[in-house]
C-alpha cells in the first residue's frame, strides 16, 4: 500500500487541513480524507496528515506501508535525518514514532509536489470549505 498526505494552512499560522490518499500499489484507492484542523502551521497540518493516514492504515489492516508525502522536512525527521527543534512539532512526531511501530513494514520517502497532488487537493479542498469565517 502506498499512503500519499499532504497538510496545508493559509496564514502560517493560519486555517490549516489535511489530506491523505491510501492506494494499492496498482493506483486503486482504498480511502482518502480531506479534513479540516484547527489554526496551525503548515508543518503541523503536514503531521497531522501523516498522522491521521497512519491511523487509517491501520485501522485497514495495513501490514506493508510506503508512505509519500513532499514535505522534506517532515520525512527527514521521521526517518532521524533532522532533529525535531520545535516543541510544537514534537508530539505530533512522537504520535507518528508509536504508529510506525505498529507497521511490520513501513518506508518513508520525499517526493515532488507534482506526485502528491491528490492530497493537496483534498487539503486544499477542505480549506475551501471551511470558508472565511468559520
Amino acid at each position: 500500500m502506498i499512503l500519499y498526505c499532504d497538510g496545508a494552512s493559509r496564514g502560517n499560522p493560519g486555517p490549516s487541513a489535511l489530506g491523505y490518499v491510501l492506494q494499492e500499489d496498482d493506483g486503486t484507492i482504498l480511502l482518502e480524507e480531506g479534513r479540516v484542523l484547527p489554526v496551525g502551521t503548515n508543518n503541523q497540518a503536514e503531521y497531522q496528515a501523516l498522522v491521521a493516514g497512519l491511523e487509517a492504515a491501520r485501522k485497514n489492516g495495513v501490514q506493508e506501508l510506503l508512505v509519500r508525502a513532499d514535505s522534506e522536512l517532515m520525512i527527514r525527521q521521521v526517518i532521524g535525518r533532522y532533529r525535531v527543534k520545535n516543541a510544537g512539532l514534537l508530539p505530533y512526531f512522537q504520535r507518528v514514532q508509536d504508529l510506525v511501530k505498529e507497521f511490520p513494514r513501513i518506508r518513508f520517502e520525499h517526493v515532488p509536489r507534482s506526485m502528491n497532488a491528490d492530497a493537496d487537493r483534498l487539503a486544499n479542498e477542505a480549506l475551501d470549505r471551511r470558508g472565511p469565517d468559520t
